[in-house]
C-alpha cells in the first residue's frame, strides 16, 4: 500500500508544493474510482486541464490566483479551505456544508435527482404509488429529504421519513411500514449501506412484495426493483457548469441537481414484488437486469 501511494505521488509533481496560478483547482478524496470518473468528466466539461490534489496523499496548497476549489468525495469536501474561495463539492452524499460559514460561494452538486423528477419517475414505474417510505442515516439528509416530503405532497404521494440510528433498527422500521407504504426508497447514504443491511433490505422487499427503489445501478443489480439516479460523469459535468456560472458572476443555490436521470430496471426483483413496468418506462431504461 505504501509503495502504491509513493508511486502515485511520483506521478503528481504538483502535489508536492504550490500549483501554478489559475482560476480553479480540484481536490479528490482519492485519484481513482468514481472520484476520478467524475473529475475526468469535469475537466472535459470545463475545457481545461484543471490541476488536482489527491488529499489521501497530500493536503492541498492553494496557489495564488485561485478563485474556486472543486472537490470530489467527502474527505475532500470537509477539508478547511480559505473562506474567500468558492467551493463546489460533489460525491459527498451525507455531507452538507454549514450555511454562512464562508464568504465565498459554497455549492453542493447533489447525487440525487430533483425531488419532483424522482417522484415522477417512481410513479411512472409504479402508477399506483401513493405512500413512499424513505430510510436514511447520515445527518446531512435530514434537511435534504424534507424537499422530497414537500414535493410528494404536491404530487399526491405521502412521503414518510424514517431515520436509522443503528443497523439493528432496520428490520423493525421495515416491518412497521407494512400496510402503510406502497414502496420504499433508499438514498445514496454511505452510512446506510453495508453487505448486511443490503441483505436485510432486499429480503424484506422480495419477501413482502414491497418494491425497493435505489439511486445507483449497482444496487439495482443486487436486488432493488429499479434505480433512478445520476451517473458519475453527469455529476462531473454539473460541477463544471456550476464553476463556469460562478466565474460569470451568477448566484447559485446551495444545492444543484444534475439534470439527467439514469434508469435501471431489475426484471426478476420486479416480478417477485408483483410489479409490471409500463412500456414507456422500459423504453427509457439504460439497462435492464434479467
Amino acid at each position: 500500500m505504501l509503495f502504491k501511494k509513493l508511486a502515485l505521488l511520483a506521478l503528481l509533481p504538483f502535489a508536492a508544493g504550490p500549483l501554478a496560478a489559475g482560476d480553479t483547482i480540484a481536490v479528490l478524496s482519492e485519484a481513482s474510482g468514481v472520484y476520478w470518473e467524475a473529475f475526468s468528466a469535469f475537466r472535459t466539461g470545463y475545457g481545461e486541464e484543471v490541476p488536482y490534489y489527491d488529499i489521501s496523499i497530500k493536503k492541498p496548497v492553494i496557489p495564488p490566483g485561485t478563485r474556486t476549489v472543486v472537490t470530489f468525495g467527502s474527505a475532500a469536501a470537509k477539508h478547511a479551505y480559505p473562506p474567500g474561495l468558492n467551493v463546489v463539492y460533489a460525491l459527498a452524499p451525507g455531507y452538507v456544508a454549514a450555511a454562512g460559514a464562508r464568504s465565498g460561494a459554497t455549492v453542493k452538486i447533489s447525487m440525487l435527482n430533483p425531488p419532483g423528477q424522482l417522484l415522477a419517475g417512481l410513479k411512472e414505474l409504479q402508477p399506483g404509488l401513493k405512500r413512499l417510505l424513505i430510510l436514511w442515516r447520515a445527518p446531512g439528509f435530514s434537511i435534504i429529504l424534507q424537499n422530497y416530503v414537500a414535493a410528494g405532497a404536491a404530487m399526491g404521494v405521502k412521503v414518510s421519513l424514517a431515520r436509522v440510528k443503528e443497523e439493528e433498527e432496520i428490520p423493525g422500521l421495515l416491518r412497521a411500514s407494512i400496510g402503510k407504504a406502497d414502496a420504499f426508497w433508499l438514498p445514496p447514504d454511505p452510512l446506510l449501506f453495508s453487505p448486511s443491511t443490503l441483505s436485510i433490505f432486499r429480503e424484506f422487499s422480495l419477501g413482502n412484495a414491497l418494491p425497493m427503489y435505489v439511486s445507483t445501478k449497482g444496487l439495482a443489480q443486487k436486488g432493488a426493483c429499479a434505480s433512478i439516479g445520476v451517473g458519475f460523469p453527469q455529476i462531473g459535468l454539473a460541477a463544471s457548469d456550476a464553476v463556469r456560472k460562478l466565474h460569470a458572476g451568477a448566484a447559485l443555490p446551495p444545492v444543484v441537481y444534475p439534470e439527467n436521470a439514469q434508469l435501471t430496471l431489475n426484471a426478476s426483483a420486479a416480478k417477485r414484488c408483483r410489479l409490471v413496468f409500463p412500456d414507456a418506462a422500459i423504453a427509457k431504461a439504460e439497462e435492464i437486469f434479467p
